[in-house]
């Protein structure tokens, strides 16, 4: 019986190679359905819009829209694939890599379908260039096989009818299209084998990338941040913003174009109170209670005779608040509805009622309502200390943080530099307000008062909320972000790493989103060798297939480099989306 079984075996599968021979000769079967025009053209070969659209179909995930797929130019994806299948099969045939009929016919009786997906990064129609291995794309990619039902659903082998109809449901080809079609990919598929194949990793080289990896540091650290400068230290005289401008009109005067349609025709110099709802709270109820209580409050000190500013410097929990609530000269369309509803119903110079807006509660305060010629001039005022302010906090926040980096470099720690650099600015600030005070008084009531001012810029540099603080980093790799708002291109990790012992200080300042910092290293450990022979077989494993790709993609970027202008793609109807017809489905050609 076995031997009956082997002999019935063996004529299966002859049977089937008879069956794939007969119906894939050329011109067998059905006619072609692919169109004769080219989807893209290299060196003078033409890649067929057939093998565009089936590609494109088998790249499209299952369920996906026409909106998934635009967002993610997949008609550019697809053609961009299909040049690197062409780079490939270009380079098989001068290294003598084909497929035979067999293997051929092993891969299509198993219903595994091969489909390129670009791995060099694509420049898109609007100039960005991504990169197809990224997040966006995973779902696209994967191993680059698709799978067809081609097997009888009653014995479980391969069928031929349910083949090609899947053939025909799926690519849209007759089987003969299909078949070259599938040669082509599947010598791209040999070929990127045998590139990735190359890429040797030794132990060596794995476990320095593993320690550089696994290894961690922490670092103390302050941040000196922009809007502490801007609220403290910047010189904010009209005298100062002048002669700044002065010397850059033409920043200036394109600036103001830029935002004169926020002041013009009319806006509101308006300035509020804000008490805050904790959303943390978890009585929706109680913390809702609690910000009105403060909004009375703050309405109670206003009622009393105290100024709209001083309150909103003490109550305000917004940023405006040291600014005494000033949030400028405001058009209408530029706040939310209920602030807005009161603002613009607001008479100049008197508070407006509590106000309930999504954030909290307010109380608005219109100082003037400025029109045409003023607007203008208040909003050119406006611009003009803002650009002063970002230019001048830029340069003070740096020079604050080179200041405490010398520091620390002169033997400081860090919390000292800090302490230091604060009780500085406390004393240079107290002397610059006490030689601006009048000098008509007694000297004995300049020396009150010069206590009171000393104390009140003690609790303003004390109490500012992005005051200069020393702060512990999470542990971080060397490819880590050891502290929160770093500028990309930051090699603020690298530096961490190159600090020997506890205490040394970066050699550089670090420049973040709006500020800079100072970092000092506070602990660094190295991955331990027992961790290592713990992980080494997974982590070889994935190093190996890391540097497979990268070998890959530099391969093919290589033979990309070589094409210059010898590619033409058939046209926008290949590579950009097209807008949906009117039915909602999506036409994806034939």
């Amino acid at each position: 019986m076995n031997k009956l079984t082997s002999i019935l075996g063996g004529f299966a599968v002859i049977a089937i190679a008879l069956v794939f021979i007969v119906q894939f000769r050329p011109n067998a079967g059905q006619q072609m359905v692919e169109s004769a025009r080219c989807a893209v053209e290299i060196r003078g070969t033409c890649i067929s819009s057939g093998h565009y659209w089936a590609s494109y179909r088998m790249l499209a995930p299952r369920g996906a829209d026409q909106e998934w797929m635009r967002q993610r130019n997949l008609r550019k994806i697809t053609a961009e694939g299909l040049v690197e299948r062409q780079l490939l099969n270009e380079d098989a045939k001068r290294l003598g890599i084909t497929i035979s009929d067999d293997e051929l016919n092993a891969e299509l009786t198993s219903g595994r379908m091969h489909v390129s997906m670009p791995l060099a990064p694509v420049t898109m129609p609007d100039g960005r260039v991504v990169d197809p291995r990224g997040a966006a794309y995973m779902s696209l990619g994967g191993p680059m096989i698709r799978y067809l039902n081609v097997k009888n659903r009653q014995t479980g082998k391969f069928d031929l009818k349910a083949y090609e109809r899947e053939v025909r449901m799926v690519a849209k080809m007759s089987p003969q299209e299909f078949r070259e079609y599938q040669k082509e990919e599947i010598i791209a598929a040999r070929m990127r084998d045998l590139v990735r194949s190359r890429a040797v990793v030794g132990e060596a080289e794995a476990y320095a990338r593993y320690n550089q990896d696994k290894s961690t540091a922490t670092v103390s650290y302050v941040r000196l941040d922009k809007r502490f400068f801007a609220d403290l230290v910047a010189d904010k005289s009209q005298k100062a913003i002048d002669a700044w401008v002065a010397l850059n009109k033409e920043e200036e005067e394109r600036t103001w174009n830029s935002r004169k349609s926020s002041y013009l025709p009319e806006c509101r110099v308006t300035r509020h109170i804000l008490a805050k709802i904790d959303q943390d709270n978890a009585d929706p109820a109680d913390a809702k209670a609690k910000a009105k209580e403060k909004i009375e409050q703050a309405k109670a000190r206003l009622d009393k005779g105290e100024s709209f500013a001083d309150v909103a410097r003490a109550m305000s929990e917004d940023g405006s608040a040291e600014r005494g609530g000033l949030l400028g000269c405001v058009t209408k369309g530029k706040m939310v509805k209920p602030f807005e509803d009161a603002m613009l119903k607001a008479e100049p110079g008197k508070v407006t009622d509590v106000v309930e807006s999504e954030f909290g509660y307010h109380l608005v305060l219109v100082d003037k309502v400025a029109k045409d010629l003023e607007a203008e001039a208040v909003g050119r005022a406006e611009v003009d200390e803002d650009l002063y302010l970002r230019f001048e906090t830029e340069r003070l926040a740096a020079e604050a943080a080179k200041t405490i980096l010398a520091a620390v470099k002169g033997g400081k720690t860090l919390d000292q530099a800090v302490e230091t650099y604060l009780s500085e600015l406390e004393a240079k600030i107290a002397k610059k307000d006490e030689k601006a005070k009048k000098d008509d008084k007694k000297k004995d009531d300049k020396k009150d008062e010069a206590k009171k001012e000393e104390a009140a810029v003690e609790s303003a540099v004390r109490k500012h909320p992005q005051r200069p603080v020393v702060e512990s980093s999470l542990p971080f790799n060397a490819s880590g972000s050891p502290i929160p708002g770093i500028m990309p291109g930051s090699n603020a990790a690298t530096q961490a790493f190159k600090l020997e012992k506890p205490g040394d200080a970066a050699d550089e300042i670090v420049q973040l989103f709006n500020g800079y910092a100072v970092m000092v290293l506070k602990e660094k450990k190295p991955a331990s060798k027992e961790e290592w022979e713990k992980d080494r077989p997974n982590f070889m494993a994935q190093f190996r297939e890391e540097k497979q790709e990268d070998a890959l993609v530099a391969y093919i970027s290589r033979l990309r480099n070589t094409l210059g202008t010898e590619i033409k793609f058939g046209g926008a109807e290949f590579t950009t989306e097209a807008k949906p017809p009117k039915d909602g489905s999506e036409d994806i050609g034939e």
